[in-house]
This record gives structure tokens, C-alpha cells and sequence, in this order.
């Protein structure tokens, strides 16, 4: 078949993009003809393999004036996967997001990281007004895309709870070669995220400064993705690192190359993971696919990746059980080790992209049925 993969912005380095180009590979190796759709693309923010890929970007504005985000994006859509649909044609539409035109456009998959009308403040009376007709397609297009897929069980019961529709559940996958086993450790705990609010990253930082002012000499790196809209928050890190005297013990790396993100996996010692209620997260896997121990909070998709006490520990939102946990591990370098055999294993044998492939061959041979 010809397939379109369409996902909004591919002008970054996170797991949902990670996931696309996954997901392209998967159906490339099944015989599928692919081409990526996109309205905002920048190839010295992208993954690199997208250099290679037949994508087609749209070159769409990211918004008006520095707002109306959600508003631009659907008019910046509805554009191009009409852009898509003349030019490509394709047999199927796959979305990965804006998925509002699910019901247009068919036959259709959508591929859900979580619903976008959840992702935003509902409080906000004025962007509920602005984005009445918004959720409204959204609703239509779960209500009527032929297929939905998500990330975790988690996603699948926001799914049936908003939608009243079932979903398979299709694990993002880890390229298991790439982020490969290592057993080196260098003198710094890691955390992986896009660098905006909502990722509690503040809760990291805390936890540094608690487990230094007990003696410890242990660095914690921040590293991830700047995102657009939320330069502010960098800079409200960095002035918390400021105000703490933590200069010394923390350092935030913004968009760091992938060779040298895998590098960071693989030579930390403890992996921390401090969302509150992840969808999936691709963070946590990717270094238990290095071979590392994940700390993580006991709600949303880090719940399905991590098991407790075996390959991380996963806990209550209590920094005082996280510091104990974190200060056991650094004292004790065989369960450190022990939990980076097992993590390993774990991503092998249930989150590898040979996985993904295998199940997402059964859902098109039962969609063309």
C-alpha cells in the first residue's frame, strides 16, 4: 500500500517523532510504499534519518503573533493533507496527530499519543470557546477513523473513557542496537525530557539538592528537547539551580545531538524519570535498553515499562522515598547492576521495534479484511 504517515511538527527530537520514523521503518520493511506528511519541518531540529526519508513538509506557521497554536495548527492541517492527498494519494492515512481529520480522510489509523484536547488547560475558559469546533472533529475523527492504535494502556483507557472507542495498545519501540547495553558508569544520574512545564523537572532538581546536602558527590544532568513557547521555563531552571547553589551538581543539556543523548544513556548511573502521569514515555526504555536503572513515578505509561523493585523502582510522589531509593542504588553497585541486566532484558523481549513490526503486520492484515 501507499501509506501517509502525517504527524503536525517533525521539527524536534521526542519520542512521538521517534515513534513516527519507527513506524515508518516497520511498514517500509513489510513492503509498504511510505511518505511522511508534515507542516512544520526543520532538518538541523529533526532526527537526521529524516534526511533520507521521503517527507514532504507543508512549511505551515506555528501560530499568529505568538498564540492561537491549537487554531493555526488545524488550518495549517486541513492544508496539508490535502497537499498530501493530491499529491501522494495515498491507500491509507495514518496520523499521529491532528487527529481531527481522522474522519475525512479514510481509510484512516490513528495512532494515539494521548487526545489533544486533554493535552491543554480546560480551565482556560477562552481556549475552551476558541476550541469548541476543534474537539468537537477530534471526537468525529476517534468516532470514525477505521483503526486506533496508542501507546499504552494507560492512553487506552483515556481513549474508551473520552471516545467510547477500543484501541490496540502498540508499544513505541527501542532500537535495541542503537541503545545498546553498557555496563560503564560515569558519576551522574540522568533525565531525559522535553524541557517545558509539566515534566517536573523541578522535583529532580530538589531531589539533587537533598541528596548533596547529605554528602553525596553526585552530578544530575538534564537533557532534552527546547520547546518553542517555552524558552521561559530554561530559564526558571536555571535561576532554581542558581538560587540553590547547585551550579556544580546540575547541568541542562537543550537538544543534544542523538550520538551524544545515547552516549548520556549509557554511561549514567541512574536514570530518573519525574512526569507525573506520563502517556508512555520513551526516556524511560531507551535506558533500560542501555542497560540502566529507572526511577519513575507509579502513574501513567511508566507503570507498564518498569517493573518494580526489578529493573527500577516505581514510586508514590514522595521525594523522601525517592531520595532512600536513589542514595540505595549509588551505595549498592550490584543491584545497580542487577536492575541494568534485567532492564535490558526487559526492553528485548517486550518493547523492540522486531515487536512493533510483528503486531502492527496483524492490524493492517485485518484492516484490508
Amino acid at each position: 500500500m501507499k501509506i501517509a504517515i502525517i504527524h503536525y511538527d517533525m521539527s524536534m527530537r521526542t519520542g512521538a517523532q521517534r515513534l513516527v520514523l519507527g513506524m515508518g521503518n516497520a511498514m517500509k520493511e513489510l513492503g509498504h510504499n511510505i511518505a511522511y506528511f508534515t507542516s512544520i519541518y526543520d532538518k538541523n531540529k529533526a532526527f537526521t534519518e529524516f534526511e533520507k526519508e521521503n517527507l514532504i513538509s507543508f512549511d505551515g506557521k506555528r501560530d499568529f503573533f505568538g498564540k492561537f497554536r491549537g487554531l493555526t495548527a488545524y488550518r495549517e492541517s486541513r492544508k496539508m493533507v490535502e497537499k498530501c492527498r493530491k499529491e501522494f494519494n495515498p491507500d491509507l492515512y495514518i496520523f499521529s496527530s491532528n487527529y481531527y481529520l481522522a474522519n475525512e480522510y479514510n481509510p484512516s489509523i490513528i495512532y494515539c499519543h494521548h487526545p489533544e484536547q486533554l493535552l491543554v488547560n480546560n480551565r482556560d475558559i477562552v481556549r475552551k470557546i476558541l476550541h469548541t469546533l476543534i474537539d468537537r472533529a477530534e471526537k468525529k475523527g476517534f468516532e470514525n477513523t477505521d483503526k486506533i492504535l496508542c501507546n499504552s494502556e494507560f492512553t487506552s483507557k483515556v481513549i474508551k473513557r473520552t471516545f467510547q472507542r477500543d484501541s490496540l495498545i502498540l508499544f513505541p519501540g527501542v532500537d535495541i542496537d542503537k541503545f545498546s547495553f553498557s555496563n560503564v558508569e560515569d558519576n551522574y544520574i540522568l533525565t531525559v525530557n522535553r524541557i517545558m512545564p509539566g515534566k517536573n523537572l523541578e522535583f529532580a532538581i530538589d531531589i539533587i539538592n537533598n541528596i548533596t546536602k547529605s554528602g553525596k558527590d553526585i552530578k544530575l544532568i538534564i537533557a532534552g528537547t527546547k520547546q518553542v513557547g517555552f524558552e521561559w521555563y530554561i530559564q526558571s531552571l536555571e535561576n532554581k539551580i542558581r538560587k540553590l547553589k547547585l551550579e556544580k551538581f546540575i547541568e541542562i543539556k537543550v537538544d543534544v545531538p542523538d550520538t551524544d543523548l545515547i552516549e548520556l544513556y549509557k554511561r549514567c548511573m541512574i536514570f530518573l524519570y519525574t512526569p507525573i502521569e506520563e502517556h508512555f514515555g520513551i526516556a524511560p526504555i531507551e535506558a533500560m535498553s542501555c542497560g540502566k536503572p529507572v526511577v519513575a513515578f507509579s502513574k501513567g505509561g511508566p507503570k507498564e515499562t518498569i517493573l518494580n523493585e526489578k529493573t527500577g523502582y516505581i514510586l508514590e510522589d514522595n521525594i523522601t522515598l525517592w531520595e532512600e531509593k536513589i542514595i540505595n542504588l549509588l551505595e549498592d553497585e550490584e543491584r545497580r547492576k542487577n536492575m541494568g541486566i534485567m532492564a535490558r532484558e526487559r526492553v528485548v523481549n517486550n518493547f523492540s521495534w522486531n515487536i512493533f513490526t510483528n503486531k502492527l503486520e496483524k492490524c493492517l492484515k485485518e484492516l484490508s479484511n
